[in-house]
């Protein structure tokens, strides 16, 4: 009789081209178990620990230091080595004083950016829907999982950003996506560089939603999925990009 479930691991040649891992060392890898970020943008804890940060060597290393809580992701203790961590995700490790947080960087989807003590109370979290539930109140679901709760309207939509604290998930401030606004590229060949926005452009039945943006005095146009809104003239958070 088969195994009940999903599998834990992967094949190292089908993880996701950003990982920073040795392909041919072996024939399996920890995969990202479900959870708040989707496999295809995340690392698995136990994998970030190892083959990215490298505060420890071995996989048994990854497992002893998360099952003994010395990781910390978004102000939660984690334990579940399959964990995904993914964009804008802050980890923790007291125990050696070090903090991370996981950008986009010089082409790379996810890069582990040091940060300071204070950027560990703050996340940038996009807006992927938006809604209305009983009793009047207002939801909006976030690219980190998280879904904000209110009983008014907060005055964003879609594709706009919130910068919240964890882990309370309290609304701090928010990034409109509009004229004007700064943007990071999440992906693509720009990935990790910041731009201004131009021209919001419709989406329809052939088309999805666009952007023109600004970089470095070039105009491009792409679609808005990609884009994260960080601030108004200046990002309101510290990000490793150029």
């Amino acid at each position: 009789m088969g195994s009940m479930g999903s599998s834990r691991h992967m094949k190292r040649s089908a993880a996701p081209t950003f990982w920073k891992i040795p392909r041919k060392e072996g024939q399996f890898i920890m995969k990202p178990s479900s959870g708040p970020h989707p496999i295809r943008e995340s690392y698995s804890l136990a994998t970030l620990l190892r083959d990215v940060l490298k505060v420890v060597k071995t996989m048994r290393g990854a497992r002893s230091v998360i099952n003994s809580e010395k990781i910390i992701v978004d102000g939660v203790i984690r334990r579940d080595c399959n964990f995904p961590v993914g964009l804008m995700d802050v980890i923790s490790i007291p125990s050696m004083n070090k903090t991370f947080r996981l950008l986009p960087v010089k082409g790379s989807m996810l890069f582990p950016v040091v940060v300071d003590s204070e950027s560990t109370k703050m996340k940038l979290c996009k807006v992927r829907s938006k809604g209305k539930a009983h009793g009047n109140a207002f939801f909006y679901g976030l690219h980190d999982g998280r879904t904000i709760v209110s009983k008014e309207d907060i005055g964003v939509n879609v594709d706009d950003s919130l910068l919240i604290s964890v882990p309370e998930g309290k609304v701090v401030s928010k990034v409109k996506m509009d004229k004007g606004s700064v943007v990071i590229f999440l992906r693509g060949k720009a990935t990790g560089k910041l731009g201004v926005v131009n021209k919001i452009f419709s989406g329809s039945l052939t088309s999805e939603k666009s952007v023109e943006v600004d970089i470095y005095g070039s105009k491009v146009q792409v679609p808005i999925r990609i884009l994260l809104a960080v601030g108004v003239e200046k990002p309101i958070i510290s990000l490793g990009s150029e």
